[in-house]
């Protein structure tokens, strides 16, 4: 790689969501077939922001939003400390395999540590369209373990 390409390379910032980023966060999980409008997430947004154990990070380049993670924390009976769980990770596919969703789990992870927790999990399907997700968990280090369970109610 060239000094010159290095010097041009895209910086990447992962940051706390803001409520300006409401539009391409809406855009963004449209992208991936959310079904959603703006005032949904607006109204999620504004819920979680007012409780501290949710945090949103952004991922931003050139300033523009190509990534977030949602993380909650989670109290556990069979586990006595703090948990977080990655309730979504979401990245611009034409920003995949760029080290985007690799540095917004960081984040999550220094946010869980932070917080007290010692273990960041996700739960996620079985659908075949997921497995690259999952090679991309296992591939940094996060490891199967039992099934997820859910019932309509």
């Amino acid at each position: 790689m060239s000094m010159e390409s290095v010097m041009s390379a895209p910086a990447l910032l992962i940051r706390t969501y803001e409520s300006r980023d409401l539009e391409s966060v809406t855009s963004l999980m449209r992208e991936l077939s959310y079904p959603t409008t703006q005032s949904v997430i607006r109204e999620q947004m504004e819920n979680m922001s007012c409780n501290s154990s949710h945090c949103n990070l952004i991922a931003e380049q050139n300033g523009k939003v190509v990534g977030m993670i949602m993380l909650r924390q989670v109290k556990s009976y069979t586990m006595t400390e703090r948990i977080t769980q990655i309730t979504s990770l979401f990245v611009t596919s034409n920003c995949r395999g760029q080290g985007i969703g690799k540095r917004l789990v960081r984040g999550g992870e220094n946010w869980g540590r932070q917080h007290g927790s010692n273990l960041l999990f996700l739960t996620s399907g079985n659908r075949e369209g997921l497995a690259p997700a999952h090679a991309f968990f296992e591939h940094i280090g996060f490891e199967k373990n039992g099934y997820q369970f859910t019932k309509k109610l």
